[in-house]
Parts: structure tokens; C-alpha cells; sequence
């Protein structure tokens, strides 16, 4: 066995190291390949590091697998009967199990009971309702209750096929409901140690990770149609059905955000309830630098949340660019820029709300293919805070005073955002936290963590560990859905440590052409691959990956989204939110350059990553930075 031990690594550098080692090509050189799944895995562990805790690992479920085949009831030593020793320890196991039995059995009964007596509450409602036609005015006294949109969404998005044929008259019980609907989603975790029940949860079954996902949308159970609508609004009977047509013209609704909901929002970003964002994101909000000739530039102030400030910044620039079509892009006015970045955030929130819901196929069983719409939901800050500081709850002087605003269209989507954007723009406000709140709660917390490839038993993070955007986030706010990779579509990974194993593991990528694109310095290393989705999208414009930092690359002409080799040289522009730039970047890129180095993919030379990220676009280029310092 390997020196090595489970010890010196953590929980998720395990997990990452069994993805990126699926996610790098098995053509490579043996000693490259491993060389790029230590860069790509970036925590400082050497090639053979990685490659002896591969092989510790696929040992260690080896001798799993041998141990869960060999029957427990078959004694070691048939001619030599049981100690007392041995007599007590069956005792006591048997003693465990009758007791497991008889808590399971109480746990069904107390199941049964809360069900008859919500039948129960039902027929006394519909009674009532019945013969009592002024029933119908009881609703706006409820709404004290106050209605949460953010969960009723949510549980929209995880029953969008159960509830046809529902009955209306279910509809005004949605309050009742809404707890046992939430309460159902861990249904599907108690079936996974059927399979393996001796199997520590560290390392799974490799090739069935992704079918046994605890996080993944549970199907609706046999009971669903007794259940009433859950994004029903106590308080109003007109609430869309989610099975019917999107309902655009309902009214926006807003409400507090539940204890809950908070807390699985940061186990969501941090795999910890209890974790909070560090200053780098509670006092980052979306403003424009000062700078001449770069007025469509935002700033960022430390880092961390440069993912975010990118992701919005290239959203700016698409509308400054492209749909306002301004006649000096690089000074607009002040109107401009406010309208500008209000679309933009608007956006991003908007597309996660009717972004497909996977793009991975509906053969794998953990992968939704479902593309129901959801409401857009806008964050923002209350006069004052309506969660307390407990031991399982910190407060961090922004997710206790959240508010969320369910809109169902995308122009009460921008007036939310307009309405709270000096929330959005302050300087050294909460706006990159509102923003992240808003996506996952468009997207729902269940859908975003379908979206990701499995972890292998390790919960999934939206957040690194030095504070920065996993690629997970980023793609979020590119394109609406939470995957884990830059490819187009899915791609199928056969494990490659065993020539007799048929295990193998699906892993989604970009499902369309992004409204804007998306480059990485680790294309350059080939450590990864970006698809045309990414590297072509509509729009000129591309957050840039290089060096743990997002930033952008831009043209403002859209014929560069594409590479056409009859174009021997052309501009594009390069901005940093957080480099302080005091001048304009423009690149210049020449394909008939005659000193066009030879990258090799060595980070240790001296060639500008940036340069070496231009070039996985549009090739072998002469890159020219017109008398500015390079970025080394």
C-alpha cells in the first residue's frame, strides 16, 4: 500500500483529485498526464503524490468490494463454537437491530398518523369552503403568515411532473404543505446503503456516485397528487399551477428569507450552514472606475469575488456594446452606465431562472431533463435584521436581513434590480452576495447541485477554499446553470487505473452558446478543454481564467467572435477589474507576426499568460500590446 494516507488529504482534495483524474485525456504521456492533473488540481501536491493516492484509493475500494461479497452469517471456523465473548457480541448486534426495527416502525407510524391528519385538514377545508362563500376573503387575512416564494419555488422546480391532473381545490393548503414537501427531499438518500451498507461515505463506488446522489431532485412519490400546489401563495388563490404555462403576467411577491433557506444557501457556497463570506465579498458591490477612455470599466476592491465582478462586467460591456449601442463606448454617461449595469445583473439573474435544466442526458437517472421555468428571484436588504445569531446560525449583517422578490417575468426582473440597485452599486456594499443569493435561488439549491458532476461523497462547494469562485459559480452566472466543466455537452470517462473494468462516469458541460465566452490559461497547459459554446458565443466578450484571477477580453466588433483566417490581424481589448488599470489595453493580434514564440505550456517562462490564453481562441498570433507593460 501506498505511503500515503487518507489522513494528509482532505475529504475534498480526494474528491477532486478522482474528478480531475477523469477529466484529463488517458492519450496523454503518462508522466504529462499526471504532471497536468497536479496543476489542474492546484494544492500543491506533486505528480506522484496524486498518483500514489490514486492508486491508495482504488485499492482501499478494491478491498471493499472483496469484503462486501463474502456473506457475514458464514462463520471463519465452523468446527469451533462461539465464545461468551462472541454469544454477548451477537447479543448485543441483535439487540441493535431490533431496536432499529422498532424506531423505523414508530417513524413509518408517526408518518402515517401526520397523513391522515392532513386528509384530515383537507375535507374540514374544502367543507368550509363549500358552505361558506365568504370563505373567499380569508386569505388577505393570512398574509401575517407571510408567504415564502424563495421555497415554494424551489419545490416548484422539484415537482414539475406530479402535479398534472392535480385538483384546484387543493390549491389554498400549499401552507400546510409547504414543510412535509421540503422534509421529502432526503427521501432518496435512506435507498443508497442498500447497496454497499459497509462502505465508508469518504470513498464510494466510483462509476455509481452520480446515480446515488443525496442532492439530486427526488422524483415525485406515488402520494404526490394529494399534495397541493406548492408554489401556491397563501395569501392568493391566483398563483400559476407550475405544470401550466408560465404565468408572466402574476405579480411579483416578496418575502423574508427563512432560516432555512439561509442556511442551505451556505451549505450550498461552503458545504458549511454555519460558514459566512468573508470581507472580500461583504464589501464588494458593482461601480465604475473614474478612469477616462474606460468608463465601462468596474472596480474591484481585494480579492476573491473577482468571478463574480467579471461575470458582470462582460454582461456590462454586452449591453454598452451591443444593445444600447453607444456612440462612445468607452465614456458613456452616467444614465448609461446605471441602466447598463442594472440589465446586466437583471440578466444574469433572469437566465438562471429559465436556463435548461441540464445538459447532460436523461439516460444517467441523476440528471434532470426537465426545463420547467422558474421565478426570478431579486435579493435584497431589509430596514433591519429577522433571523438571530444561534449556535447553528451566524450572522454576518446581510443574509439575516435578506428579502426576496419572486418575479415571473424578465421586466419585473430589471424593475426588482432598479428598485434596489443603490443595494447593488454602493462601493463597499453587499452587491456580489445579494447577486450570488439571487442566482442560486433562481436556479434553486436543487438544481444547481444536479447541475454539478459528483463529488464522490464529498458535498460540492460554489466557493473555494482561498475565497474564490469555483468554476461551478462562474458558469452560473455565464450561462444560467451550475456545471463543472468548460466542454459542450456531456462527455462519457471510462476508468482507466483497470483494462477490465467497465466503470465509467458522464460529466456535464455547456449546454448552448453562451450570450458571452469564457477563456483559461489551463487550455493553455492542456489541462482542460473549452468548447465553441464558450469560445464562440454570441457576443464578443470573455471572462478570462489566468493565474486564480477572472478578467476580460473583449472586441467591439462581432465579427471576432469567430476566427476567420481571410482576418490576418485585428484589436481587442483587455480590462481587469481589479489591476487599477489608469489606461486602455488593446492588443493587437497578427497572424503573419514572424516572432510568434513557441508557448510549450511551461508557466515558468516568460511568455504573458495572457498571450497564451489568446492564442487557445484564435491560434498562433503575434500579440502586441501597443507600448503597455505586459502582464507577466
Amino acid at each position: 500500500m501506498p505511503s500515503s494516507s487518507i489522513s494528509s488529504w482532505t475529504p475534498s482534495e480526494v474528491s477532486n483529485l478522482k474528478r480531475v483524474v477523469r477529466s484529463v485525456s488517458v492519450d496523454m504521456d503518462k508522466q504529462e498526464r499526471w504532471r497536468s492533473i497536479s496543476l489542474k488540481l492546484g494544492t500543491g501536491k506533486t505528480k506522484r503524490e496524486c498518483f500514489n493516492k490514486y492508486r491508495e484509493l482504488k485499492e482501499e475500494r478494491n478491498r471493499l468490494k472483496a469484503k462486501a461479497s463474502v456473506p457475514s452469517s458464514v462463520p471463519t471456523e465452523v468446527s469451533k463454537p462461539p465464545s461468551m465473548e462472541e454469544k454477548k457480541d451477537v447479543k448485543i448486534e441483535e439487540d441493535a437491530k431490533v431496536e432499529e426495527d422498532a424506531k423505523v416502525e414508530e417513524d413509518v407510524k408517526i408518518e402515517e398518523d401526520a397523513k391522515v391528519e392532513e386528509d384530515i385538514k383537507v375535507k374540514e377545508h374544502v367543507k368550509d369552503a363549500e358552505s361558506a362563500p365568504a370563505a373567499v376573503e380569508e386569505p388577505a387575512a393570512e398574509v401575517v403568515a407571510e408567504p415564502n416564494p424563495v421555497d415554494d419555488a424551489a419545490k416548484m422546480q422539484e415537482e414539475p411532473e406530479a402535479k398534472e391532473g392535480e385538483p384546484a381545490k387543493e390549491e389554498p393548503e400549499t401552507k400546510e404543505n409547504a414543510e412535509p414537501v421540503v422534509a421529502e427531499e432526503p427521501t432518496s438518500a435512506p435507498e443508497e446503503p442498500t447497496s454497499a451498507p459497509e462502505e465508508p461515505s469518504t470513498i464510494p463506488e466510483e462509476p455509481t456516485s452520480a446515480p446515488e446522489e443525496p442532492s439530486t431532485i427526488p422524483e415525485k412519490p406515488a402520494t404526490a397528487p394529494e399534495d397541493p400546489d406548492p408554489h401556491s401563495d397563501p395569501s392568493s388563490s391566483s398563483a400559476p399551477e407550475p405544470d401550466e404555462a408560465f404565468d408572466t403576467s402574476y405579480p411579483p411577491t416578496t418575502s423574508k428569507i427563512t432560516l432555512e433557506t439561509a442556511k442551505n444557501l451556505r451549505q450550498l457556497i461552503f458545504s458549511d450552514s454555519n460558514q459566512i463570506f468573508n470581507p472580500a465579498w461583504t464589501k464588494q458591490g458593482f461601480f465604475y472606475t473614474k478612469e477616462s477612455d474606460m468608463g465601462y470599466g468596474l472596480i474591484q476592491l481585494e480579492g476573491g469575488p473577482c468571478g463574480v465582478v467579471a461575470a458582470v462586467q462582460a454582461f456590462v460591456l454586452r449591453e454598452i456594446l451591443f444593445k444600447s449601442r453607444s456612440d462612445n463606448f468607452k465614456n458613456p454617461g452616467k444614465k448609461e452606465q446605471k441602466l447598463a449595469l442594472a440589465t446586466a445583473i437583471a440578466t444574469i439573474i433572469y437566465s438562471c431562472s429559465t436556463s435548461l435544466a441540464s445538459a447532460k442526458p436523461p439516460a444517467a437517472p441523476s440528471f434532470q431533463t426537465h426545463s420547467s421555468p422558474r421565478p426570478a428571484m431579486v435579493c435584497s436588504l431589509g430596514d433591519s435584521a429577522h433571523l438571530s445569531r444561534s449556535k447553528d446560525f451566524k450572522t454576518d449583517t446581510i443574509t439575516e436581513k435578506t428579502l426576496v422578490t419572486q418575479c415571473f417575468n424578465f421586466q419585473d426582473t430589471l424593475e426588482a434590480v432598479k428598485e434596489n440597485i443603490q443595494q447593488y452599486t454602493k462601493k463597499d456594499g453587499p452587491g456580489t452576495i445579494l447577486l450570488c443569493y439571487s442566482c442560486l435561488l433562481s436556479r434553486t439549491p436543487a438544481l444547481v447541485t444536479s447541475d454539478m458532476d459528483s463529488n464522490f461523497g464529498v458535498a460540492p462547494k460554489m466557493i473555494g477554499n482561498h475565497g474564490y469562485a469555483n468554476q461551478e459559480f462562474v458558469n452560473l452566472f455565464l450561462t444560467g446553470a451550475a456545471t463543472s466543466n468548460l466542454f459542450d455537452g456531456e462527455k462519457t470517462f471510462a476508468d482507466e487505473t483497470d483494462a477490465q473494468s467497465t466503470d465509467q462516469i458522464t460529466m456535464g458541460g455547456i449546454g448552448r452558446q453562451g450570450e458571452v465566452g469564457f477563456l483559461t490559461l489551463f487550455e493553455a497547459y492542456k489541462s482542460l478543454e473549452v468548447g465553441t459554446h464558450l469560445k464562440v458565443p454570441v457576443h464578443p466578450i470573455w471572462v478570462v481564467c489566468s493565474e486564480s484571477h477572472y478578467s476580460t477580453l473583449f472586441s467591439s466588433d462581432v465579427s471576432h467572435t469567430k476566427v476567420d483566417e481571410s482576418v490576418r490581424k485585428l484589436d481587442i481589448y483587455y480590462y481587469d477589474p481589479l489591476g487599477e488599470q489608469e489606461e486602455e489595453v488593446k492588443l493587437t493580434l497578427d497572424k503573419d507576426a514572424s516572432d510568434i514564440p513557441e508557448d510549450g505550456g511551461d508557466e515558468t517562462d516568460l511568455i504573458p499568460p495572457i498571450d497564451k490564453v489568446v492564442r487557445t481562441k484564435w491560434g498562433p498570433v503575434g500579440v502586441d500590446w501597443n507600448g503597455v507593460e505586459p502582464i507577466l
